[in-house]
């Protein structure tokens, strides 16, 4: 059996506020009683009281009345700072949203996509090199909507792993809602599959021990896959969920407005 009411973060400044007052009220409740009973003591029955027992008396009083105050001001204060820091935290909050936000604008889309790989696979036939595409597909959980900027957070930090990751020639794409291509140049398969650890590597580490999203990167290779570049195309989007870019990219726009 529940002795004490569950105490959780909504009502948690609430309690905060009682337990100030009980305490006050407990240090001026005390007080009172313990100068009541020692009046008598110093004031009555004698012709004339001691100075030195009216002074502790006087003492005790504003010192109980002086810790009293000093709790209520230490508790207030400690009310003020939190909610400082708590603003803080949401000024903070709102900036990376906005900064996961302006970087997901600058990547360019399914539709570049679609226009680049072709080229980039008659470059790669030119010169009788490999070329390979990953795909990495970032699972959100339920709870992150673009609304709230929890879901843009997510995607902007695994973007910014698949940046640092890269080579200068390499590029990166938005396929789909939380999934990403990236055109790996004159790479064969066994290289790929290196980068694809060294990108793992980074998504684990950006997950956090929470495990924030879980992640799959597969890795499509001309050659290996693909003879052309519609089949190399056709694989990519093989891999690629069902939710199509427009609804990525309206929302997008919702969540940096």
């Amino acid at each position: 059996m529940r002795v004490f009411s569950k105490i959780t973060s909504d009502n948690l400044e609430r309690r905060e506020v009682h337990l100030t007052i009980l305490t006050c009220s407990a240090i001026a409740i005390l007080g009172i009683g313990m100068a009541l009973l020692m009046y008598p003591a110093v004031f009555g029955g004698q012709a004339a009281p001691d100075r030195l027992l009216r002074v502790a008396f006087v003492g005790f009083c504003v010192l109980c009345f002086l810790l009293a105050a000093y709790m209520w001001d230490r508790q207030e204060m400690i009310r003020r700072l939190r909610r400082q820091l708590d603003q803080s935290r949401r000024q903070v909050a709102e900036v990376q949203k906005q900064a996961s936000v302006e970087l997901l604008n600058t990547l360019p889309n399914f539709s570049l996509f679609q226009d680049c790989l072709p080229m980039e696979f008659r470059r790669t036939v030119a010169t009788l090199h490999n070329l390979s595409v990953l795909v990495v597909s970032v699972k959100l959980p339920a709870n992150a909507t673009f609304s709230e900027g929890k879901g843009i957070g997510l995607l902007g930090d695994a973007a910014k792993v698949l940046s640092r990751k890269l080579r200068r020639q390499d590029s990166v794409y938005i396929l789909a809602p939380a999934c990403f291509g990236i055109v790996l140049p004159n790479v064969d398969m066994a290289a790929a599959k290196k980068v694809s650890h060294l990108i793992a590597e980074g998504l684990t580490d950006a997950a956090g021990a929470g495990n924030r999203f879980p992640y799959e990167i597969s890795v499509v290779n001309y050659p290996v896959h693909a003879s052309g570049a519609s089949e190399l195309l056709q694989a990519v989007q093989n891999l690629m969920p069902e939710d199509k870019y427009a609804r990525w990219q309206m929302e997008i726009s919702l969540a940096a407005n």
